[in-house]
């Protein structure tokens, strides 16, 4: 399989006051046409800036400090105007919120339309058009009146739906989708995941979907990768991940998680919390919550290394449980 998106080492950087901090530490992930990679870890892991990253989206303190990003089989240079334009033509990304992700002075037709026409390069009248019909697929309500209605106008679900119909004019063959199913009903929820899977279908659109939702990633995702503290710790095929966990932060992840059919009074939390970007551990980020931690992870970080099928940063990678157990 050819690949759309290759990340190498990325590692990003945030200039503070005090000095730098690196969210986004060595990231390596790859995606090809029509494949959904999900992205999965707690807040703060460094999930949305490796989105950014791939997008070139960055304020003045943030840049890439080291790695490189490739797309479509080319090396995308941040400072090239020729790959700004690459990426606005060939990548849409979902925001995971869409008060910040809307012009508030300009209409969703208007939004969307522009979009449409960066990526397709159409004349205005046929870009409004299709505004309206982008509206409509996604569920948007009387989309030919809603498309004349600024931002503060629709509710915090339609304002969804409008970044979402942004985000797939002029079918980019990337789609970046950061929490996009956030403010949304479980109904219309299924709905949007259908409508991503179809365009996947018809246009071999591969996408980067960023949940907090295991039950989500279980559900739409080709492969997972496990985010921690900036690094990833696990990359698995998502039948895999979810039953043969080799990470012990992954196992916590999917043993904090309800289920129907258990008789559970208690969930089982990650006890601890995510260490701050000034006080990384010198070894394993996770060892100063992991119940398996040894003195080799708290001074010696863990390369993800290939295992069975997949990827594990672990010292110590968990055994396969068997059905008995």
């Amino acid at each position: 399989m050819s690949t759309l998106l290759d990340i190498r080492d990325l590692t990003v950087r945030i200039d503070l006051a005090d000095g730098p901090v690196f969210p986004v530490r060595g990231v390596s992930l790859a995606l090809g046409p029509g494949e959904t990679l999900g992205l999965v870890g707690e807040s703060g892991c460094g999930k949305t800036l490796t989105c950014l990253s791939v997008m070139g989206l960055f304020g003045r303190r943030v840049a890439i400090d080291d790695g490189e990003i490739g797309f479509q089989g080319a090396r995308l240079d941040p400072a090239s105007r020729a790959d700004r334009s690459r990426r606005a033509r060939g990548m849409g990304m979902i925001f995971q919120n869409p008060m910040t992700g809307l012009n508030p002075v300009r209409t969703l037709g208007w939004q969307v339309a522009e979009a449409y026409q960066i990526r397709t390069g159409s004349k205005r009248r046929a870009a409004n058009a299709r505004a309206v019909e982008l509206l409509d697929l996604v569920g948007i309500p009387e989309p030919r009146r809603r498309a004349r209605d600024f931002p503060h106008q629709i509710s915090g679900g339609q304002q969804q739906r409008a970044m979402i119909a942004m985000a797939i004019a002029g079918a980019p063959s990337l789609l970046v989708a950061d929490e996009p199913t956030t403010a949304l009903d479980v109904t219309v929820q299924a709905q949007i995941l259908d409508l991503l899977s179809r365009l996947q279908r018809e246009i071999g659109m591969g996408m980067l979907f960023v949940t907090h939702d295991l039950g989500l990633v279980a559900e739409v995702a080709d492969r997972v990768a496990v985010m921690y503290a900036g690094r990833v710790v696990e990359l698995a095929s998502a039948a895999d991940l979810f039953a043969r966990p080799r990470h012990p932060y992954t196992r916590g992840l999917l043993d904090s998680l309800p289920f129907l059919d258990d008789d559970v009074e208690r969930l089982s939390p990650i006890l601890g919390t995510v260490p701050s970007l000034r006080a990384m551990p010198a070894g394993c980020a996770f060892a100063p919550r992991c119940p398996h931690a040894s003195t080799t992870c708290g001074r010696v970080a863990p390369e993800l290394t290939s295992l069975e099928g997949g990827a594990v940063a672990c010292h110590h990678p968990l055994a396969v449980r068997t059905e008995a157990a």
